[in-house]
């Protein structure tokens, strides 16, 4: 039985090693631009525009802004966030006409606990939108495109 000082030692050193453990890196990392890409994952990370993954035509609210983007560069994986300036019930109405009219097929379009969830497809390639209200009146949209 470890002595009560010698105990706490040998956990400190423990949750150390833990964090370095956590906190190391199997690959290089280099910032381009905004986004940073990391060669171990092949994920580029990056904010404030739509990657290049996204159609052209995907539909964007007035005033709305892209928070941070995130793209599998193996698979065309895709998430964006956008936050826009309101409700989440007129975000998702606008959503589902926006995405018909940019030629988007809706295949559903539901209220799901305290979001909104749409479920639409362009060719072969299926994407996501869960739609939250964080704050009232400011909603958050989460896309997920070139879903498998």
């Amino acid at each position: 039985m470890l002595r009560p000082k010698r105990q706490a030692y040998v956990v400190l050193v423990a949750a150390l090693a833990l964090i370095g453990a956590g906190c190391s890196d199997d690959g290089d990392s280099t910032t381009t631009g905004g986004a940073v890409v990391s060669s171990a994952d092949d994920v580029v990370f990056g904010s404030g525009e739509l990657p290049e993954t996204i159609p052209d035509n995907f539909p964007l609210p007035v005033g709305s802004s892209v928070g941070s983007t995130m793209v599998v560069a193996k698979t065309g994986f895709t998430e964006v966030v956008i936050r826009v300036s309101a409700e989440l019930g007129v975000t998702a109405q606008f959503f589902d006409q926006a995405l018909s009219a940019a030629g988007f097929a809706v295949e559903s379009s539901a209220a799901e606990g305290d979001g909104w969830i749409i479920e639409f497809g362009l060719e072969d390639t299926k994407g996501s939108l869960d739609i939250t209200e964080p704050l009232e009146g400011i909603s958050q949209a989460v896309v997920r495109y070139n879903v498998p």
